[in-house]
């Protein structure tokens, strides 16, 4: 036998309901979350409730750790709990007393204080928006925006001349202005020569 097939068959991984029934009988019928006080319902088939198995240490940090297969899905690293409790959890690695540490808190937990953070739209130019070549705000100080392909040199694809002005024909349809448009993006030099 080649070594592959001798490595897969020992992999044989236990089927789930004989590993739910291991662990009911070493941790009994609670959620193993800490501060969880849910009584496992084994009746449930999806849902919130539903009885998942839980890897105390998650499975991507283990083998990043160097851990076996055989150690990662061992029964003592093996915890039943809630599907909203293993999901709550996450890959969040437990602390040395079993609890788990303080997940770090969102930047932005609202679109609004997101957007409150955003500068103020010149209303004299659209911050930017609306200026034609060499035009400049006298408001906020602006130029013509956005800086690669401002709004003045847009153009219908009926109207473009695929020269000075740019459409979406000039990236999609003609493969050199596609280069001379890559080749802009990745130099940062004007994309019209």
């Amino acid at each position: 036998m080649s070594a592959s097939v001798i490595e897969s068959a020992e992999r044989v991984k236990k089927k789930r309901n004989e590993l739910i029934a291991e662990l009911r009988l070493r941790d009994g019928d609670r959620c193993m979350y800490p501060d969880c006080p849910e009584i496992l319902d084994f009746s449930v088939i999806s849902g919130p409730k539903e009885v998942t198995i839980d890897h105390h240490m998650p499975q991507s940090k283990a083998y990043e750790m160097g851990w076996t297969y055989e150690e990662v899905w061992d029964l003592s690293n093996l915890r039943l709990m809630t599907k909203r409790c293993n999901a709550k959890k996450g890959s969040l690695i437990p602390n040395e007393d079993g609890t788990l540490p303080e997940r770090a808190l969102r930047t932005f937990r609202y679109r609004r204080d997101k957007r409150s953070q955003r500068p103020e739209v010149c209303t004299e130019c659209n911050s930017g928006r609306n200026l034609g070549e060499g035009e400049w705000c006298n408001a906020c100080g602006s130029g013509p925006m956005p800086e690669r392909y401002p709004r003045y040199a847009q153009a219908s694809p009926k109207e473009c001349d695929h020269d000075v002005f740019h459409c979406v024909s000039c990236t999609v349809y003609f493969p050199e202005k596609r280069r001379q448009v890559a080749n802009a993006i990745l130099t940062g030099g004007p994309g019209y020569e």
